[in-house]
């Protein structure tokens, strides 16, 4: 009976109906998340670089939220810098992406989520890590890190 009950409503429904509830949703690429998708991949691009000043850069010039491993806290683009000189980090081996997913906010922002590989030199196995950005655009209209959570 429950079959009939949903083939009676199928066949029911208007055919333009059916055939508009089955096509995905497509929404077009903006051009912040276009810029958002070039910022991600030049940020992959500097971490595997011993380049700290590099990747200090990518973060805003009015500092940034920054949520690592135990820790949260609003720094400056310079103290984000120094803690990337002084905490003992080095390069990636090789950095990726994985499943990034970005969400306009607008013409000057956009959230960035998904996960990243990180490869040491040891060649040991990485492991996966979340990851989520808030990009705006800072003064000189580009885009850069206001808040990161990894």
């Amino acid at each position: 009976m429950r079959h009939l009950l949903i083939a009676a409503v199928l066949l029911a429904a208007p055919l333009p109906a059916l055939a508009q509830s089955a096509t995905p949703f497509v929404q077009a690429e903006t051009p912040v998340v276009a810029e958002a998708r070039a910022f991600m991949a030049e940020y992959a691009a500097r971490l595997t670089r011993p380049d700290v000043d590099a990747v200090g850069a990518l973060y805003s010039r009015r500092g940034a939220h920054w949520t690592h491993r135990s820790s949260s806290v609003f720094e400056s683009q310079a103290q984000i810098t120094a803690a990337y000189r002084d905490g003992g980090w080095g390069p990636a081996a090789k950095f990726e992406w994985v499943g990034l997913r970005y969400e306009p906010l607008g013409a000057d922002a956009v959230v960035v989520s998904g996960t990243f590989l990180w490869h040491d030199k040891d060649g040991s196995e990485p492991k996966p890590m979340g990851y989520t950005a808030l990009l705006t655009r800072d003064d000189d209209g580009r885009l850069r890190i206001r808040l990161e959570h990894e």
